[in-house]
């Protein structure tokens, strides 16, 4: 980490040589993996490459440093690389498909037509996103947030830490103590069904003590990064076992990235390097988790040695394929989903999906009857009129334009595109504020770096989930947050 604050600054002539290294990095990548596997020798790849030439400017600033390490532009431009325009190329060239959906009749044919609307919506996206800001009128130099009130942050942040303790320890003691509650969350999961709502009240307390620390300690942990990097690892262990363990991953792995950016607002800039290494150990632990998700127990013999990931691989169907293309990209399921619309064997949801999405906020005793969701809507589009109501549930993750598709047809994932613009631009202007505020002298504004640190998280969310997966996220890691600080604002005038 350094202790560097302000937004790198991004010139005409530094953004001229960006377009014109990212484009030229994507043809020579296409080019090499044209000519090294035929199959790769079809037309989908040209629409696919110019999405890579639209995406690949704000990874290279990124890169090059021109851009802050964690502004939501870059994220975009990081991840999309991979979303738009390596993930389709790795997906023929593998021969690596949606496992239990019926294939669609030319992959190929499927994954360019998808690539043509990402095209447009991407062009639509530049123009929504506007012009990249350094510093200046948009850098976020202007307002600054009412500051927080310390000590009022940490009564309030006490008080809900100690009620989310004892709904924690009310659920362990429900389950006969510690190993009773770490079995069912591995090997019974059935047995958390109607806790929804004191798990959620129980998974609040780490990031909130971590909040907490970060704030009393904030001069200390600037001097002492290791000690930031253990405070951010016990986070990520204390996650795993309030919440993760129940075979969700994003119970552990969104907090982590979220206190990251807590760090990298209010601490220390988190350098590029850092970010990549713990990019690599959240592949790792995604990789292995997604055993755990499958297998409970069982797979804690990677620890022994009593079993392989080869072994665990081939009993549960994971591999590298999967986590890079099926967790970490959306391209096949998005160009089936368009070619079951273009086949006339799905209909649009006309927007059901996105409420069916948001009603799990709604309790059943007041919404007894849910409308449909992107699982209902979604089994039906892959698997065939009727599929759901046969007892088959899709467990596929739409995206963005995916689920737009489902809603709206093609033109509802190219106009789709344009939200993302919008709240891209909106969350980069919130994230240079926010960068500017962390600079000043301590107690300064506390607030923007804790919420900011939403917002590159909130964007690999619209882009790669669905609206049902970012509320969840909204609901169980920000709202309480967010609550907090608005309650501890300091009162003027």
């Amino acid at each position: 980490m350094t202790a560097t604050r302000t937004a790198p600054e991004v010139g005409g002539g530094e953004r001229t040589a960006s377009w014109g290294i990212g484009a030229a990095a994507v043809c020579a990548t296409a080019a090499f993996l044209v000519l090294l596997i035929p199959g790769l020798r079809h037309w989908f790849v040209l629409p696919v490459v110019l999405c890579g030439v639209l995406v690949a400017p704000d990874a290279v600033d990124w890169a090059r440093g021109r851009l802050d390490t964690f502004d939501p532009r870059a994220v975009l431009g990081v991840v999309g690389v991979h979303f738009f325009f390596l993930a389709p190329l790795l997906h023929v060239a593998l021969d690596y498909w949606p496992r239990y959906v019926p294939p669609s009749a030319d992959w190929r044919d499927a994954l360019g037509r998808m690539a043509l609307l990402n095209v447009a919506g991407l062009l639509l996206y530049r123009t929504t996103v506007g012009p990249v800001a350094g510093r200046g009128p948009d850098a976020g130099t202007g307002r600054v947030a009412p500051p927080v009130d310390v000590a009022r942050l940490r009564a309030i942040g006490t008080a809900v830490v100690v009620v989310s303790l004892l709904a924690f320890l009310w659920v362990v003691a429900r389950f006969d103590g510690p190993t009773g509650y770490l079995s069912s969350l591995a090997d019974d999961r059935d047995e958390l069904t109607g806790l929804g709502s004191i798990l959620l009240v129980a998974g609040l307390f780490p990031l909130i003590v971590f909040v907490l620390v970060l704030v009393r300690h904030r001069d200390h942990l600037r001097d002492h990064p290791r000690t930031t990097a253990a405070l951010v690892a016990a986070l990520g262990v204390a996650q795993l076992v309030v919440g993760g363990l129940n075979g969700s991953r994003a119970h552990t792995v969104w907090p982590v990235l979220l206190a990251i950016g807590m760090c990298h607002l209010l601490v220390a800039r988190v350098r590029r390097r850092t970010l990549v290494a713990a990019f690599l150990a959240g592949l790792a632990f995604m990789y292995v988790y997604g055993f755990y998700k499958n297998v409970g127990s069982a797979a804690l013999g990677l620890l022994t040695g009593a079993t392989s990931t080869a072994e665990l691989s081939a009993e549960t169907g994971r591999d590298v394929p999967l986590l890079l293309l099926g967790d970490l990209g959306r391209a096949d399921v998005q160009a089936l989903t368009l070619q079951r619309q273009r086949e006339g064997t799905a209909a649009v949801g006309n927007g059901i999906t996105y409420v069916g999405d948001l009603a799990f906020l709604v309790p059943a005793r007041v919404l007894p009857v849910r409308p449909p969701d992107k699982v209902e809507v979604g089994t039906d589009v892959l698997h065939g009129e009727g599929a759901y109501d046969s007892g088959l549930r899709t467990s596929q993750v739409f995206g963005l334009a995916g689920e737009a598709v489902l809603n709206f047809g093609a033109a509802g994932a190219v106009l789709s595109f344009a939200a993302l613009g919008g709240f891209v631009r909106v969350a980069g202007r919130i994230h240079r504020r926010a960068l500017d505020a962390g600079s000043l002298p301590w107690p300064g504004p506390l607030g923007p770096g804790l919420l900011a640190a939403v917002l590159p998280v909130s964007v690999l969310l619209v882009l790669g989930s669905d609206l049902g997966n970012l509320a969840w996220f909204l609901v169980n890691h920000v709202v309480v947050l967010a609550a907090i600080v608005f309650a501890s604002r300091r009162r003027t005038g």
